[in-house]
């Protein structure tokens, strides 16, 4: 009896044994079919962050160029001023393009600057630009002499 319980184990160990020589190779098939995947969700991700980062810089930016423009005494110096800290605030990640359109230039006013750049994609191995926009208001002084 008990060289008849041997031989069952026998059986039963061989069989397991087959069916998993036949799914050996099957979890390195799964790996090389995943690992695309992965890398594309990971340049997704670095694409994503790379775009908030972006628009924080170019809002950051657009805030800079407002304030910079707001003690200004004319409109003309308030321009430039405004161009110069915007590219400063960039430093070569960008041209940016500075617009002042909408200020209301007088004491009690407003300064509302709006910076424009062009975002590369091209690091990812994409061909394209996104545009990103950032706005800002501040407030002139009420009780100051200002040229038009």
């Amino acid at each position: 009896m008990r060289r008849a319980d041997t031989s069952a184990d026998d059986r039963a160990e061989a069989g397991s044994m087959r069916a998993g020589s036949m799914e050996a190779g099957s979890m390195t098939a799964e790996t090389v079919m995943l690992a695309p995947v992965l890398l594309l969700f990971l340049l997704f991700l670095v694409g994503a962050g790379r775009i908030v980062e972006a628009q924080g810089e170019v809002n950051g930016a657009a805030r800079d160029a407002a304030r910079a423009a707001s003690v200004q005494r004319s409109l003309s110096e308030a321009e430039s001023a405004a161009t110069e800290v915007a590219q400063s605030s960039l430093s070569g990640d960008c041209s940016p393009q500075v617009s002042l359109s909408g200020t209301d230039w007088k004491a009690g006013g407003v300064v509302k600057a709006t910076v424009t750049c062009q975002l590369d994609l091209g690091f990812l191995g994409f061909s394209g630009a996104k545009q990103m926009t950032g706005d800002s208001v501040v407030p002139l002084e009420q009780f100051r002499r200002y040229d038009q």
